[in-house]
Formats: C-alpha cells, structure tokens, sequence
C-alpha cells in the first residue's frame, strides 16, 4: 500500500489523530506526519531469531566461552538452537499500536517558551531521510525506533527499558538525562561481557579467556541476566550518548544488561537498560541494508558532534514531577539460582542496582 495514501484513508488514523493533537492548525502544518509499523509478525520474530543466533554462534565459537555460557546462561539449554531460542524468547521488541502511539504523542506535548511544542516532533525532524532516531518515553519506560520514510516517521518498534527513579542532566546526579542527544561511541562485546573497563569490572566479576585479534584476554562476564548474582552492569551492546548537558564523561548509555528482571521499572542509575538480545537488534540493518544507528563523531573539546542516530530522551511533566517510590533492591526479589553461585567470596551489598 502506498504510505501517503495510507495516511489519508481509514488506515492511516494515526497519522491524523496524532496531527489533531498538536495544539494549533500553524504547527499542525509544519509538524511531522506519522505511520503505523509496517513490520510484519514474521519479520518483527526474523529480527529477534537473526539477533539470538548471532550472539549464540560468537559464544560456541570460543570453547572456554561456550563452557562459561553452559554453566552460567544455558544450563538448561544445552545445543546452539535451544540457547537461540531461549534469547530469542527474552527479547521485548514489538510493534506498537495505533492507540499506543496517540497517547505517546500526547504525553510528548509540553510547554516551551510560552507556547506547545512536542518532543516527538523534535526528534523525528532530526532523522535524516532513509535513516533511524530513538524515542525514549520515560512515562512507560519504552525505546521506540522511528524511521524517516520520506514524507512520514515511522514507528518501526518498541523495546522495554530501564532508567533511573528520577531525571537529572546534572552531572554526579545518578538521574538519566532528557532531552535530545546524539550516540556517539559504540562497545561491542560478547554476550554477558562486562563492558565497562573498571576496578569494580576487574575485581568483582568472574574472567574468561577471549580470543580476539589473535590475542587471548581474561575479559570479565555477569553469571546471570536476570538474577542479582553480580553487580549491575553494561554487557554485551553499549551505546554511550552526547548531549549538550551530557559529556561522554558523564558515561550514560543505552546498553544491555544482566538486570533484565529490572526492565519496565525505574532501577538504572542513570542509564537506558536493555535485554541483551535488543541491545544487538540495535547495531542490525534494515532489509535495504541501513544501519538501525549511527554513531558520530565528537570534536576534539568534546562539546560538539558531527553525525549520530539522534535521540530524545522524554518525561511527561506529571512522570517528572512524580515522587520517585522506595526501590526494593533487586536481589530480594530475583535470589542467586544456588548456593554455589552465592558463596563465590564476593563482598556483600553488590546486588545494588542503582549503581549503573
């Protein structure tokens, strides 16, 4: 079906309540015009399947890897196929509805100097024509990728996520930042690879032998995904983002993690968390071969960027002004699969998944 046509029939309702929302018919007419996915059900699973067997074949490829990921990520699930299969199934990647999408573009509706303007329409005027952006929605805690069609901004797919219980752009705040910004640097690792180079990465996480460049490395590697077995972490995928009140040094990204129990809730500390698998999804390309993002490039002081998938990280003012609840630490809730993994001679108190 012809995507403008598809905006001006009974089809394309989305597109026209979610024009009827901006707040004058002058905004109307500049603002973005929006389409449903246009994802099928059998490539919304190739996408997660492609992803699965991707991070499953690096692992089997490497012994000692493969014998850390039987013991710790698939102890139930012994072949390559089962072990796809069971990331396949830890992915949250959907197709959003029409209905969803209204009352997103809603909540994306606030006041800016003395007038209504939309986050929304913000990012998808800052995709660049065939090419992606993200939308992080804090009210629900969903990363939605958008796509620029040439005349519309598709929304291709919605992820589930973890950010912070409350927002700050302060530096040292713990808080996820909003606003626009831009990736800038992409870590890539194996699955369940700590990714973050720290005392804290180096002392506390188990090591692993990896291969790579024709060199072997003790990398550090989480036990679990959803258990609070080792502190949080940046595994697998990390995306650091750019703003112009988020340095890179301030080391906030978009990245997988070993707290998958934590997504649909507030438990970063400051982060946009992801399922492993999802996290992968991200560096994928479309069927035309487009990257899902881009990563820019920063000058040498560090304050501007040149390219990058644009992203906005948003919150109603009702969410911003939310008291944030009391957070249950994670490990009461999900506790260590056996005694063997509980007793490994790590400090206590490491569970807490505030502290990435």
């Amino acid at each position: 079906m012809d995507r403008r046509k598809f905006l001006e029939g009974t089809g394309g309702v989305l597109a026209s309540a979610l024009g009827s929302a901006l707040p004058s018919l002058a905004e109307a007419a500049a603002a973005p015009k929006y389409l449903e996915s246009s994802l099928t059900p059998e490539s919304l699973e190739k996408h997660k399947a492609l992803s699965a067997e991707a991070l499953v074949a690096d692992v089997w490829s490497d012994a000692h890897l493969r014998e850390f990921a039987l013991d710790h990520f698939f102890h139930d699930t012994p072949s390559p196929e089962a072990a796809q299969e069971k990331l396949r199934r830890s992915s949250t990647m959907t197709v959003p509805d029409a209905a969803e999408l209204l009352k997103m573009r809603e909540r994306s509706i606030y006041a800016e100097g003395g007038r209504n303007v939309s986050a929304l329409d913000k990012l998808a005027l800052q995709i660049p024509e065939g090419k992606y952006g993200l939308y992080m929605d804090g009210d629900t805690q969903k990363l939605y990728l958008l796509a620029n069609r040439g005349g519309a901004v598709e929304f291709v797919a919605s992820f589930l996520t973890s950010t912070s219980a409350h927002w700050s752009n302060k530096p040292q705040s713990g808080g996820t930042p909003l606003g626009l910004h831009r990736l800038v640097v992409h870590h890539a690792g194996k699955l369940g690879q700590v990714l973050s180079k720290t005392d804290e990465s180096t002392n506390r996480f188990p090591r692993v032998p990896v291969q790579s460049g024709g060199k072997t490395a003790q990398e550090p590697f989480v036990r679990s995904f959803n258990q609070a077995i080792d502190p949080a972490a940046l595994t697998t995928d990390a995306f650091a983002l750019w703003g112009p009140s988020t340095p890179l040094s301030r080391g906030v990204f978009i990245h997988g993690t070993n707290r998958e129990d934590t997504l649909g809730a507030q438990y970063s500390g400051g982060c946009v968390r992801m399922t492993n698998v999802d996290a992968h999804i991200l560096t994928g390309t479309d069927e035309r071969g487009v990257p899902y993002i881009e990563v820019g490039a920063l000058n040498k002081s560090g304050k501007a960027v040149r390219g990058g998938s644009p992203v906005m990280i948003y919150a109603s003012p009702r969410e911003k002004s939310r008291k944030a609840p009391p957070l249950k630490p994670a490990w009461e809730a999900n506790p260590a699969r056996n005694d063997r993994l509980k007793s490994d001679g790590l400090p206590p108190g490491f569970g807490d998944v505030t502290k990435e």
